[in-house]
């Protein structure tokens, strides 16, 4: 439902824009009004749900996407026929009833090819970005962050490395020779002179 309102509220900006900059061009118009209808929200919305499955297939086959755009462009042609038939059948006309050109029926006007071939190569940049409002997407997306962000192994493979403050400290005491807590001088061995003591580690006072 989400792609389809989607789609639906899509195609109306797309042909408001499109009519405005035709009237404007045509009748020098500088006010830029554009026009749609009400009716194109189900019909956009339904046909870019079709057009989607009609993409998955042909990327499946492995067609380019200049022809996926000529396939799309006829899936367009064969939906606004439709759409232009069934509206005349439930409400007695077709709304945008074409009357110059060349029609069918007045449905469908073949020289808009080219501005249809348009549509369907941005259908393809589109579509991507539609797509992520599907909910089912976005909750696989949101369990695979975990997995992502989640502590990789270390170099041996025994499992998870140590935290970062971790293994700074120990590269740190590996590197510095100096102990990082004072020793007690031993204790004379057996067989050393009686009362000497080992030498302190440098930087320490010597003890008697």
């Amino acid at each position: 439902m989400r792609r389809f309102v989607a789609y639906g509220l899509l195609g109306l900006g797309i042909e408001v824009a499109f009519t405005s900059i035709a009237r404007a061009v045509r009748t020098r118009d500088l006010r830029l009004s554009g026009r749609t209808y009400l009716w194109m929200l189900p019909i956009y919305g339904a046909g870019g749900l079709f057009l989607e499955r009609l993409h998955a297939r042909l990327v499946r086959r492995g067609t380019p996407p200049p022809i996926r755009a000529i396939a799309a462009t006829g899936a367009i042609f064969a939906i606004e026929y439709a759409a232009g038939s069934a509206l005349r059948c439930a409400i007695g006309d077709c709304p945008w009833r074409y009357d110059r050109g060349a029609t069918l029926r007045g449905y469908v006007r073949l020289d808009y090819a080219p501005y249809w071939y348009g549509a369907a190569l941005l259908f393809e940049l589109l579509q991507e970005e539609v797509r992520k409002l599907d909910r089912q997407r976005r909750l696989r997306d949101r369990r695979q962050t975990p997995a992502a962000t989640a502590p990789a192994a270390d170099e041996s493979g025994a499992g998870p490395a140590a935290p970062a403050p971790e293994r700074r400290l120990a590269s740190r005491r590996r590197d510095d020779p100096r102990p990082w807590f004072p020793r007690s001088p031993r204790r004379a061995r057996d067989g050393d002179c009686a009362g000497q003591a080992e030498a302190a580690p440098s930087g320490w006072p010597a003890s008697a």
